[in-house]
């Protein structure tokens, strides 16, 4: 492949078209369905309508565009207006693959180095930070408890970030320089790519298809035996497996956090014997001791826990929470809804709430310590989620072993925690109506809270403990 056209004109076009000046495959035309960008320049290379597809019938194109609905249409139009034969399409990450593969600065790093080979060094990959965020959380976990087993070749790869690192870590945290503004971008996986060399023999565990795990994909090119790529797969949606396709040439071995995720990829093609599931621990008290809200004069008390991470066509959804804020007021149900997180929607919610007057019913209380949500879910009867994909929630399982009663969306894993009207509930996907109407059940029925949040701490108590993960971990890595 020599020449390619790249369809979408957006910050992954333009991250593309810095990676492709290393490489030896020409951008014939950039096109984007948006004709306010026709005219535009990205890199150096006017933008122009997709009519242009006339001329390049015969070329190989790459449509850089993330979201998954908005890709179907194109290929739709490729096919049935352009006549385009979709087999020439080439994915975004195989054109990212195709390019470093060929890369001279990555062959001369990675020829001629003198390894140590005494060592089986660890390197966990915790690429956008040592934030609060789920990966973190079981990264953190994770590598206390394998330290704590004495092996001491436990490294964490993050960027140059300022965070609260426990001491026992400390020596143990790598830092790098990561462009977090130019995906893939050359400099930091060369920056990867000396660490991870200077660490070899290694094995490098994943969080995402990221530029940790291209950096070690290149050094196995060179030193096969040497390194080992386990992905562990975080979350569950079409656009999280596209990637992982695309990239399934660099991973050796694939952990889901859910037994959906485990299914999913061996549906597209995983082999059995290389993808496993987990749950990841948390921490739950062994015997529940709580009290409830069971006086109808006091408000029910719902949480929610995560990122705030935007309204429509997000992760989260907090648009359906403040739908669903809306519903609750208009039945005058008696509620407290504290949220604990931050992320670019909280400002507009905080907006919403002060508009409609909400205040005393709606309290944001920003990003707390981890140390801090046991006692916040304690404090609750019951847990809200109402995201359009998870790989296995965290936050919902911490919340049930609390006692805490979810009331959460069809995603990823819940299905192997919650058993509808017996500790939880389960409503179809951006039904939040059907949420309000669980929490209208128990705030006029509160007497089964107790019941319902029992039954949620007994079934996740036992996939709580940190000891059965830390043993299948140790078998993976030897």
């Amino acid at each position: 492949m020599k020449k390619v056209i790249l369809y979408g004109a957006g910050k992954r076009c333009e991250a593309l078209c810095k990676i492709l000046k290393w490489g030896v495959v020409e951008v014939l035309a950039i096109l984007d369905s948006d004709s306010s960008r026709w005219g535009e320049e990205v890199d150096g290379i006017i933008v122009e309508a997709p009519i242009r597809m006339r001329v390049f019938r015969d070329v190989n194109i790459c449509i850089t565009v993330a979201d998954i609905s908005a890709v179907k249409k194109i290929r739709k139009d490729l096919k049935h207006i352009y006549e385009y034969d979709l087999n020439k399409e080439v994915g975004y990450h195989e054109l990212i693959l195709e390019i470093y593969k060929k890369n001279y600065k990555i062959e001369q790093k990675a020829l001629f180095q003198k390894i140590d080979r005494n060592k089986d060094n660890v390197m966990f990959d915790c690429y956008n930070g040592l934030g609060l965020g789920g990966v973190e959380t079981w990264t953190i976990g994770l590598c206390k408890a394998l330290l704590k087993k004495s092996n001491k070749y436990i490294y964490i790869i993050t960027d140059n970030g300022v965070y609260n690192v426990a001491d026992e870590l400390k020596e143990h945290v790598i830092n790098v320089d990561i462009n977090h503004n130019e995906q893939f971008s050359i400099s930091t996986v060369v920056d990867l790519v000396d660490l991870i060399i200077e660490k070899l023999p290694c094995k490098v565990i994943t969080c995402t298809t990221n530029e940790v795990m291209l950096a070690a994909y290149l050094v196995k090119r060179y030193y096969p035996d040497m390194i080992q790529i386990i992905s562990v797969i975080h979350n569950s949606n079409e656009k999280v497996y596209k990637e992982y396709m695309e990239f399934r040439e660099c991973s050796d071995i694939y952990v889901g956090v859910s037994q959906d995720i485990k299914k999913e990829m061996m549906f597209k093609g995983i082999m059995t014997k290389n993808i496993y599931s987990i749950v990841c621990p948390f921490e739950c008290p062994k015997i529940l001791k709580r009290i409830y809200t069971e006086e109808r004069s006091v408000p029910i008390h719902i949480g929610y826990a995560g990122r705030m991470d935007g309204m429509r066509h997000s992760q989260k959804r907090m648009d359906l929470l403040i739908k669903l804020i809306e519903i609750l007021v208009k039945k005058d149900i008696c509620f407290d809804f504290a949220l604990a997180g931050d992320g670019v929607a909280r400002s507009e919610m905080e907006e919403i709430v002060c508009s409609n007057h909400w205040e005393e019913k709606v309290h944001f209380l920003g990003t707390l310590e981890h140390s801090e949500m046991p006692n916040f879910w304690k404090e609750k009867d019951i847990c809200i989620n109402l995201a359009d994909y998870e790989g296995r929630s965290i936050s919902i399982i911490e919340a049930m072993g609390n006692g805490v009663v979810p009331i959460v969306t069809d995603t990823s894993g819940v299905n192997e925690d919650i058993i509808d009207d017996v500790n939880g509930y389960i409503v179809p996907l951006g039904d939040y109506k059907a949420a309000a109407m669980k929490i209208e059940y128990l705030e006029a029925n509160r007497e089964r809270l107790k019941e319902l949040g029992k039954e949620a701490h007994d079934v996740v108590y036992p996939k709580s403990r940190m000891k059965p993960h830390l043993e299948f971990w140790e078998k993976i890595l030897k």
